[in-house]
């Protein structure tokens, strides 16, 4: 029979699995770039596209920026993470994640409305 546990026992420290997070983190930038960048691809392209207007260039620079930032999560997402403290370090990648579809998907939607 083993000891019952004692209550002043400092718990154990939650470890990060990392593929419950690396995986479906990896896949849907993916897809989201893949879609920003084909938005991006179309607009651009067009004959007469020239960022001229504020909504126009505020678009684009948002797209842009929300772009930069998927990048981000996903260059940290396929490195190692930090031995130290791992749980905090993909949390700011989460953060960085969901700042880059923030900004792509609302800079989009207001291409439409502006």
């Amino acid at each position: 029979m083993t000891a019952p546990i004692s209550n002043h026992e400092p718990a154990a420290p939650a470890t990060v699995d990392l593929k419950d997070y690396r995986q479906p983190m990896v896949t849907a930038i993916g897809i989201i770039l893949g879609f920003l960048i084909g938005f991006l691809g179309n607009w651009v392209t067009e004959g007469n596209f020239k960022l001229t207007s504020a909504d126009d260039r505020l678009t684009f620079w948002g797209c842009l920026a929300g772009s930069a930032c998927l990048y981000v999560a996903l260059i940290r997402m396929l490195r190692i993470a930090p031995a130290t403290d791992t749980q905090r370090y993909y949390e700011r990648t989460l953060l960085i994640f969901s700042a880059g579809v923030a900004l792509a998907f609302l800079s989009i939607l207001m291409s439409g409305f502006i």
